[in-house]
């Protein structure tokens, strides 16, 4: 079954001046537990007083993000940010928030006691040709890193959130933008999903790589899902710009190079994300923890992880 999603294709060099507020410096690896929070950009925060869409300033630009919370919040809660694919501007003016209703995340938040966090990528010219939503893969500025950081400490600062619990996941371009969360934030993670996603790739209209790869700041549990050869391709067989299935055999080999616990689940689709890719990210997400082993390691993959196996 095809998920309701509308997640298509969802990309700074570092300023050289002094560290910006926002920003967490790329450090060595984190032995005590997570990055401190990170300094406001811009001094606000988005609505955390209930599931919705709301936008606030951050780096001097307006974003939107929907927040979705329990309806009975808990006591020390995960936190998943999901990123959306591309998506067009003139058929959604929120595609964060139609991420979060098509994958019924409000339910998930109910049953599981997490809160999820999904923004919005900005408006970017996609190939010299589209305007799209874009999450910045070629990191040309710092400003959707900030984002994270902005969004990360609001978390903290207005609702009962366990730190050692916040993870990425991502689908398509979503995906590719967590490899970026994941090489610069590494130090704040859990875990990272990426289901079609990857690193290092060469696209036109680029002089660098897309969501290239470089060793995080810590030891990062990583699940990876994709379809296959030839056909997990955007926008189409006919024109394949961006080949996720290829991409993704890149980030794998990478992550293996560093040591990380790598799960690959590969099957024969398309690019699409399905209940199976879903499913066996839910799990993935639920039992991981900063800087602990991955359970996975010890307990086996699951029922809904059949299709997968430790990448080697």
């Amino acid at each position: 079954m095809t998920l309701p999603l509308l997640l298509l294709l969802a990309c700074s060099t570092p300023e050289e001046s002094d560290k910006k507020p926002g920003e967490t410096q790329d450090s060595p690896v984190v032995e005590e537990g997570p990055a401190a929070l990170a300094e406001l950009s811009s001094g606000e925060c988005p609505d955390f007083s209930t599931s919705g869409t709301s936008t606030f300033l951050s780096s001097g630009e307006e974003r939107q993000v929907t927040v979705i919370i329990p309806s009975t919040p808990g006591e020390a809660m995960p936190v998943n940010f999901f990123f959306h694919g591309v998506a067009d501007p003139g058929s959604s003016d929120n595609p964060g928030g139609d991420t979060a209703r098509g994958l019924q995340l409000q339910r998930l938040a109910d049953q599981t006691n997490t809160v999820w966090i999904v923004p919005d990528a900005p408006v970017q010219t996609l190939l010299g040709i589209m305007t799209v939503y874009l999450w910045d893969l070629a990191l040309e500025r710092q400003n959707d890193l900030v984002l994270f950081d902005d969004l990360r400490t609001c978390a903290a600062q207005n609702l009962d959130i366990d730190l050692k619990q916040l993870s990425s996941v991502g689908f398509s371009g979503g995906a590719l933008w967590t490899t970026v969360v994941s090489v610069h934030r590494g130090d704040t993670l859990a875990t990272a999903v990426e289901l079609s996603g990857g690193s290092d790739i060469e696209a036109p209209g680029y002089d660098v790589l897309l969501s290239e790869y470089s060793t995080p700041a810590t030891d990062l549990p990583v699940l990876l899902t994709s379809g296959a050869d030839g056909v997990d391709v955007w926008p189409n067989t006919q024109l394949a710009v961006i080949k996720f299935a290829e991409a993704t055999d890149t980030l794998q080999a990478e992550l293996l190079t560093d040591q990380h616990f790598v799960v690959r689940c590969k099957d024969e689709d398309g690019h699409v994300m399905d209940q199976r890719d879903w499913d066996v990210a839910l799990d993935w997400l639920a039992v991981h923890r900063f800087g602990e082993e991955s359970p996975f390691l010890s307990s086996g993959l699951g029922a809904n992880a059949d299709w997968c196996v430790v990448a080697e």
